[in-house]
């Protein structure tokens, strides 16, 4: 008899263990090409293959070459922007995790940019097999070159079984990386922190009714005490974060499906959708139906 068993997680915690890839790609940049972000609901790594460029924040401005690793957690804003003279190629992959998963303090500590350990031949191969599943031009590839495939080329993962197999070599990607890359400390248990906590509860519960009182009642905190470590950890209360998540999910579902508006306000937590069309209005200035109007005029989408 061979097998595996007793598999070491915190078995009270299996969200943390959770991952879900959202897209992924390489591009080859243009001189001084440069894209500036937004909050977003998901996490996002940026790998430079070569080259080089400059990734700033709030707090910072930073120059990286080849050889290094960004990461912009969910919720976090900033831009980064290509060499004018040695500009970068990157690969990219942006996914779902609950924040406080130990894969983010093993593979960055307390920091958003590392050396990474893999070669960046191996970084790409990998990549190069998670877009394979929708693209057969990339099973045999060695590598990516810009010019054999100009333009912006994005493509959509329909089938489940698409998506389970786009999931697994997720998963192999960062198994090698957390092999080869661990930097942080190697455990499980980290400190009391209820901002990072609630955070963490707002990411996953945003596509249901969620009241910020229920996040304090399931975090065992009164919520005044809530919006106060909030808002001096992150720079807004729960609630405006937790609308900015929904907003943001909402116009991606708007940009990249046909689902009715109907169904694209109960994904993102709205039980009436002419509550969720008023806060769509108010945050970006324009309705649901007028957006997704607007993005299929400017397709094809930006690349991260």
């Amino acid at each position: 008899m061979v097998g595996n068993r007793d598999v070491f997680l915190d078995r009270t915690k299996p969200g943390y263990f959770t991952f879900q890839l959202n897209h992924c790609g390489i591009s080859a940049c243009r001189a001084g090409y440069r894209y500036g972000f937004q909050l977003r609901p998901y996490h996002l790594i940026h790998f430079i293959l070569r080259g080089s460029g400059t990734f700033e924040t709030e707090s910072q401005k930073t120059v990286l070459h080849s050889g290094q690793a960004f990461y912009i957690p969910a919720g976090s804003c900033g831009t980064y922007q290509a060499s004018d003279t040695d500009p970068w190629t990157y690969c990219w992959i942006g996914f779902y995790a609950d924040s406080r998963s130990p894969f983010f303090s093993q593979l960055f500590g307390e920091r958003q940019i590392v050396d990474f350990a893999m070669s960046a031949d191996e970084i790409e191969q990998l990549f190069l097999s998670i877009l394979s599943v929708t693209d057969q031009r990339f099973c045999n590839a060695a590598s990516y070159n810009e010019a054999d495939y100009p333009g912006e080329q994005f493509f959509c993962i329909t089938e489940f079984s698409e998506s389970l197999e786009a999931n697994s070599r997720l998963m192999h990607l960062f198994s090698r990386l957390l092999e080869t890359q661990t930097v942080g400390p190697d455990t499980f248990i980290k400190g009391l922190n209820p901002a990072a906590d609630a955070k963490a509860y707002l990411d996953a519960c945003y596509c249901r009714p969620l009241k910020i009182q229920e996040a304090a009642s399931a975090l065992h905190i009164h919520p005044n005490y809530l919006s106060t470590v909030f808002k001096k950890a992150y720079g807004s209360s729960p609630s405006e974060y937790l609308r900015s998540i929904r907003m943001e999910h909402s116009a991606m579902l708007l940009a990249l499906t046909d689902y009715p508006v109907s169904a694209v306000a109960q994904a993102v937590g709205y039980t009436s959708p002419f509550q969720f069309s008023a806060a769509f209005k108010q945050h970006f200035h324009v309705s649901p139906s007028a957006y997704r109007k607007q993005k299929m005029l400017s397709m094809p989408m930006h690349r991260e």
